[in-house]
């Protein structure tokens, strides 16, 4: 996606091309690791396209009610055999970008906040939250509460089996030997003799 500036932009989508582009700009001076650096340029590009079109469908009035996802699937980093991931750390990129990255961090959560028809969008289109949030969260935004990622619910635990008791340890007496417990059996088995007769 092609960020270069456009006299024949509408204000927000211009504002919004520079502050991308800015973040683009600096990539080459954060010593990222060359694979991360291009998915991350991709994908500032992929936010910067999808909302440009989302603001062309609102003022025609043409941009349809999503719904919030319910209990989405979370993706977890990168898999054998699928190449790197970016990463999922929060603040991520304003720790390898320190006061420059910030810098646009402020510029957009301005804009965000202050321009009415991002606001309306926001507020009102949950696909537009849905862009946005993984940058957001890459460059630790903290203003947005939507931004935060709902926690996982508790995983239900599996009900352990209850171990076998240990039976008592017993020592085997020889023949003859009267325990006391012996002694107290012959005594009720005398008595209730006694009581038949």
């Amino acid at each position: 996606m092609d960020l270069a500036p456009s006299h024949s932009a509408p204000d927000i989508t211009a504002r919004l091309r520079m502050i991308l582009a800015g973040l683009r700009s600096l990539m080459g001076y954060w010593g990222l690791d060359g694979q991360i650096a291009i998915l991350l340029y991709n994908r500032t590009g992929q936010i910067f396209g999808r909302l440009d079109r989302m603001l062309v469908r609102f003022r025609a009035g043409k941009l349809r009610m999503g719904q919030p996802r319910q209990g989405a699937v979370r993706r977890g980093g990168a898999k054998a055999g699928r190449g790197p991931a970016l990463p999922r750390k929060f603040g991520w990129i304003v720790g390898v970008g320190g006061f420059r990255a910030v810098g646009y961090r402020s510029q957009l959560v301005h804009l965000l906040t202050t321009e009415s028809e991002m606001v309306a969008i926001l507020e009102n289109f949950p696909q537009a939250r849905r862009v946005l949030r993984p940058l957001l969260r890459a460059l630790g935004v903290e203003e947005l509460p939507w931004v935060a990622t709902a926690p996982r619910p508790p995983k239900p635990r599996r009900p352990r089996k209850p171990r076998p008791k240990p039976e008592p340890f017993k020592i085997p007496l020889p023949r003859g030997v009267i325990t006391w417990a012996r002694r107290e059996r012959r005594l009720e088995n005398a008595k209730r003799r006694l009581g038949r007769t």
